[in-house]
């Protein structure tokens, strides 16, 4: 039988329906009535990290982007009754860093999925229960709007949103920042109904170099989609469809609303500490509190210095590779005497195999044919399994050396400061220097910091230098021998 054509009505409510760029719009206008949609590339890159997301492509999502630039109202909002609309069993928690912030947000989205067009699009979804924080669905699917530190006992989610987690005014404070931390780390993500398959999605601007994304970049696992508003460099989005957007350096991330001029004044009017977090989404690293940013040499080429030298690929292994444990990193670096340069560093919550990979990796990239690299492991975790293999290699260019710590780490960072002193230089290569700002901002908030792992890392690197080398710089690290462990 054939079918009658739609009309350019039946065409519209049916994309509103099945296409999210579409329902966005049609949302826009319920939730702002009198105000018009301005479209830009960015929004379709979020749809697209959105989908991509639901479809399990990018199961774990970061978003960083300027304030007044829609996040809330796509990811928090828009999002959500989409997703309930294609499934009334799905579970989601968005959470914010107040309930002054979650509650106008939730009352945004009661307004989509009590419309008249919305409940005539998605019949299926029948509400049961609709309060001033959550919707409940006849099919057991709800959206639950939490504060950060919020009770959540006995509730699971298909998907976990959190908006903004922490408030400006508190970025600046360890003790606030830290308690949010392990808030997520301790208590949000354990809500996940299936580790395997539920989703996270973090949409925030940057306020700290420790704050929540910057606790969670660099573990292997998050998908980053980070926009300043001010291009910083010739970057290649990516949009829906297979199409993409070249964004060019010195370019507004929406210049119809906040053009360059505008964004340069409003940095004048803020100051740039400010603006460089909340606006460009990276945030100054801090002078540091034991190490000191004076200390560290960016350079662009391996030094050429004098004298025998070698190359040392150092491993702080953790104890789990779950997403709430420490992270396992991998320190390249070349020592000659009294000098460093800090070639590569990675870090991640990698399985035996992935560590094994990246090591592997970065020995077929130092090894020399007629010296040895040097392999430091902590013997923890994977650390040791790690061990037994390189040991049964029995390859010339390798000499391993386990490591097991002892006493306070603050103590054995402390004890390797000389080093520092000349400085510390760190290999930064076109293409290939992304660990830098992490790395960077994992000494200057030590011992304060979320993560110490690289700290850790470079300093048993240092030990061992000093051990295989029989030198004493002030450390007091030549009162022991690499022989006394075993593995």
């Amino acid at each position: 039988m054939r079918r009658e054509p739609l009309s350019p009505q039946q065409a519209f409510w049916a994309a509103v329906r099945c296409d999210f760029r579409v329902f966005v719009e049609q949302s826009f206008g319920t939730v702002y009535p009198g105000k018009t949609f301005e479209h830009n590339w960015h929004i379709d890159a979020m749809i697209n990290a959105l989908e991509d997301n639901f479809r399990g492509r990018k199961r774990r999502l970061i978003i960083n982007l300027p304030p007044r630039h829609l996040k809330s109202f796509l990811v928090s909002v828009a999002w959500p009754a989409f997703l309930l609309g294609k499934d009334p069993s799905l579970k989601i928690f968005v959470v914010s860093y107040s309930e002054e912030l979650a509650k106008p947000i939730a009352r945004d989205f009661k307004r989509i999925v009590q419309s008249e067009w919305y409940r005539a699009l998605f019949a299926h979804v029948r509400l049961t229960k609709v309060t001033e924080t959550e919707v409940v669905t006849d099919q057991g699917g709800f959206r639950l709007a939490l504060s950060v530190h919020g009770s959540i006992t006995g509730r699971g989610a298909d998907l976990i949103i959190v908006d903004d987690p922490c408030r400006p005014a508190e970025a600046a404070s360890d003790k606030a920042r830290t308690a949010i931390n392990d808030w997520f780390r301790s208590t949000l993500l354990s809500r996940q109904d299936d580790k395997r398959t539920s989703g996270f999605i973090l949409v925030m601007q940057r306020l700290h170099v420790n704050d929540l994304t910057g606790l969670l970049q660099g573990g292997g696992d998050y998908h980053m989609l980070c926009f300043p508003a001010i291009a910083e460099k010739d970057e290649v989005i990516e949009l829906r469809n297979g199409q993409t957007y070249l964004r060019r350096r010195g370019e507004a991330l929406h210049p119809q609303r906040e053009d360059v001029a505008m964004l340069e004044s409003m940095r004048d009017e803020i100051g740039s500490f400010l603006f460089e977090s909340q606006y460009q989404q990276s945030p100054r690293t801090p002078e540091g509190t034991l190490f000191k940013l004076k200390n560290f040499k960016i350079i662009k080429a391996v030094p050429q210095w004098r004298g025998p030298g070698a190359f040392y690929i150092s491993i702080d292994s953790a104890l789990s590779t779950s997403s709430t444990s420490d992270f396992t990193a991998i320190t390249t670096a070349y020592c000659a005497q009294r000098k460093l340069c800090v070639l590569d560093s990675a870090r991640g919550r990698w399985e035996y195999e992935g560590l094994k990979a990246n090591v592997m990796r970065q020995i077929q990239a130092y090894a020399r044919p007629h010296s040895q690299t040097t392999v430091v492991i902590e013997l923890a975790g994977s650390g040791y399994s790690l061990a037994q293999y390189l040991r049964a290699l029995n390859d010339p260019r390798i000499r391993l050396l386990p490591f097991v710590p002892k006493g306070d780490k603050f103590v054995r960072a402390s004890r390797v400061l000389p080093w520092f002193e000349p400085g510390i230089h760190l290999l930064a290569q076109p293409g290939k220097s992304d660990w830098v700002v992490p790395f960077l901002n994992e000494f200057m908030t030590f011992p304060n910091g979320a993560n110490d792992d690289q700290v850790d890392s470079l300093v048993q690197l240092i030990y061992q230098n000093e051990l295989r080398n029989k030198l004493d710089y002030g450390t007091g690290f030549t009162d022991s021998s690499p022989s006394e462990y075993a593995f």
